[in-house]
């Protein structure tokens, strides 16, 4: 079963400098969480990006099993939530991508709790206005499908969940397609080799697109990766990954490696294995295991070369547990290490890191609810 499905189902390098009255500093404790304002809203499964001005948008998701058309900002100055303009459908387990002029397309994703259907509409958010307008459909409506700005400032999506049950994705895709922000349209491209959803898309350096990883519609998780060529329009298959995963993270490292965490294995339990992919030739690579066994959680670079980890779900074959730990990668070491742990176990959450290089976590869903919480992260 898709445990984030199932899930919303059941329960739908910087310091902060002080000057003190005897005129001597103090430091921000590091590797510590704080909170950050309350939300407007509770909800799991939303998108959250960072605009050009430093603030966070935070879309959509679900609160209490019903999908959200609303949308809120956050301030990192102030440290505070504000609504925005309201998007024109309320969507769930969507995506979102920053485009090249600074405005936000957020697409696809569930209605409501994901039984009704899934949606193939999409639409711009103007940050200037603060207002969502709708855009040129996709030719599939799906949800949880892999996404990636690509270097001529078009969209590429691929794969994904098209419909859903009380047990989680009855359905998944291999149609891919291309979105031109100058056009507003999208347009068929080659065909993912094999169908899968609950993964990522991540451009290489190359400007070619890989793709690894995620689940069948029978949920199995799976280890092929493809590369996508946006000149030939063209998926060829990669190498294998080590371990079979689906709902996990991964991150582009400075080095240009994609380190992939966690997830679900073919049994359908969390793992703490790790592993990367190296663009120069191709391979996958195990690397140091989490010091937790994680799935729906969040990986993002930090700016002194690491990566952060945090929240998820640790899953076996009867349990399901939220977490509020996270960890630290060392790429030079290839090891984790862990860090301050949240205030809220969260899972289906949101890792942004802010222009200041700290990080802001939100919303998500602990066991049994939807959160509105907020933390921010200092490294």
């Amino acid at each position: 079963m898709n445990s984030q499905f199932s899930r919303k189902l059941a329960a739908r390098v910087t310091y902060v400098v002080v000057l003190l009255a005897a005129s001597t500093l103090s430091f921000a404790a590091s590797g510590v969480w704080s909170p950050t304002g309350t939300m407007v809203s509770a909800r799991d499964g939303h998108t959250a990006t960072i605009l050009t001005n430093g603030q966070i948008l935070a879309a959509g998701g679900t609160n209490n099993g019903v999908a959200l058309n609303s949308a809120e900002l956050y301030n990192p100055t102030a440290g505070t939530w504000v609504s925005t303009g309201n998007m024109s459908v309320g969507r769930t387990l969507a995506r979102a991508v920053v485009l090249s002029n600074g405005s936000v397309l957020v697409m696809g994703g569930c209605l409501n709790d994901c039984l009704s259907s899934t949606t193939n509409s999409a639409e711009i958010y103007n940050p200037t206005a603060g207002t969502f307008t709708a855009t040129g459909s996709m030719v599939q409506a799906r949800a949880e499908f892999g996404v990636t700005l690509l270097a001529n400032g078009h969209v590429l999506v691929a794969g994904g969940c098209t419909a859903y049950d009380a047990n989680g994705c009855l359905a998944v895709t291999n149609k891919a397609e291309i979105y031109d922000p100058a056009a507003a349209t999208w347009k068929a491209t080659g065909a993912l080799r094999g169908s899968r959803h609950a993964m990522t898309a991540t451009l290489l350096a190359s400007g070619k697109v890989l793709v690894a990883g995620g689940a069948t519609a029978a949920m199995d998780a799976i280890n092929s990766s493809e590369i996508y060529d946006p000149t030939a329009k063209t998926w060829t298959l990669g190498l294998k990954m080590v371990t079979a995963r689906s709902d996990y993270a991964s991150i582009t490292l400075g080095t240009g490696k994609i380190l992939f965490t966690g997830g679900e294995d073919i049994n359908g339990v969390s793992i703490n294995k790790a592993e990367l992919y190296n663009p120069s030739t191709g391979k996958f690579t195990a690397t140091g295991n989490m010091t937790a066994t994680r799935e729906e959680h969040t990986a993002v670079l930090l700016a002194n070369g690491n990566v952060l980890v945090s929240g998820g779900n640790k899953k076996t074959l009867t349990t399901q547990t939220p977490l509020a730990s996270a960890e630290l990668y060392n790429p030079s070491a290839g090891t984790w290490s862990a860090t301050g742990s949240m205030s809220n176990a969260r899972a289906g959450h949101t890792s942004t890191v802010l222009h200041n290089g700290n990080v802001v976590n939100t919303g998500g869903s602990d066991a049994v609810n939807e959160l509105n919480s907020a933390e921010l992260y200092t490294p």
